[in-house]
């Protein structure tokens, strides 16, 4: 097996996460869904694929998050986030297990036609806010028994400041 790939529909989850955000908020939410997902996907041994919606008559654009496994899309031209989803979906060898997270309903059936699992935007929300697989939020466990799921969490403020300007620096 090749591994686990999350085709995650961003906007879709944004506003699962952030309800009744005006569009300014959402969109300055990108990068740190984006910076969520990575460290989401390094605790998984997993890819992501964050694909949003693009704005006008661009081309579509694609950039990987430097050193994390987590690749930004932005739909353009005459693609939808959805279209690039299906296609992304369609694209996978069968030794990839996908995982599509769209609370669109043809996506939704397209990928249960394509044999792959679905997850709606809520429940990634959930993972990304550290609930656990029963509901019950980890935050509410006395800190002493927590363990750290995000990096910042994990290493000094000077690595992370490090890390950061790596990740951010042009290639």
């Amino acid at each position: 097996m090749n591994g686990t790939l999350y085709i995650v529909d961003g906007y879709n989850v944004l506003h699962a996460m952030f309800r009744g955000a005006e569009k300014e908020e959402i969109f300055a939410r990108r990068d740190w869904l984006a910076d969520r997902l990575a460290s989401f996907a390094a605790l998984r041994g997993a890819r992501v694929t964050l694909v949003f919606d693009g704005s006008g008559p661009r081309s579509t654009s694609s950039e990987p998050i430097k050193g994390a496994p987590v690749e930004v899309v932005f739909a353009g031209g005459r693609f939808t986030a959805d279209t690039l989803i299906a296609r992304r979906i369609a694209g996978q060898p069968a030794d990839v297990e996908v995982v599509v997270v769209s609370a669109d309903q043809e996506v939704q059936r397209t990928a249960s036609r394509a044999g792959v699992s679905r997850m709606t935007p809520p429940e990634l929300a959930s993972e990304l806010a550290g609930d656990d697989r029963n509901g019950q939020a980890l935050d509410s466990a006395s800190d002493s028994t927590r363990m750290p799921s995000r990096l910042e969490d994990k290493v000094d403020p000077e690595t992370l400041r490090r890390l950061e300007e790596m990740r951010h620096k042009p290639q």
